[in-house]
């Protein structure tokens, strides 16, 4: 009979001692899932920083490029200014050589 009770309280014990670690893997499971999701929610984070940080860079480039070509196309419209303003101080310098020219080309068949 004691042999039975022995036997008995040791299957016993390793009847609990099974739940036990049932229980430990269970919460081990559950730990494992949380970490995984706070994982996942990191890196959904960091996603976000990385692409805000991303978009922070690529307007300054842009802003940088903008004001850049800006400047210019305000240095080529001014020297384009220039050339127009010389090409016409030129017409009018020559205008009337230009007209005596015709003139006599019309009147006399030759420069």
């Amino acid at each position: 009979m004691k042999q039975v009770a022995s036997v008995e309280s040791i299957i016993n014990a390793l009847s609990e001692l099974e739940n036990d670690l049932d229980n430990i893997s269970s919460k081990t499971d559950e730990m494992k899932r949380r970490l995984v999701n706070s994982s996942h929610e990191q890196i959904e984070h960091l996603k976000e920083n990385i692409i805000n940080l991303g978009n922070g860079e690529a307007k300054k480039i842009i802003d940088t490029a903008r004001q850049e070509a800006e400047k210019e196309s305000s240095t080529i419209l001014k020297n384009s200014d220039n050339e127009l303003a010389n090409i016409k101080r030129n017409i009018e310098s020559s205008y009337d050589k230009a007209v005596e020219v015709a003139v006599k080309i019309i009147l006399w068949g030759k420069a």
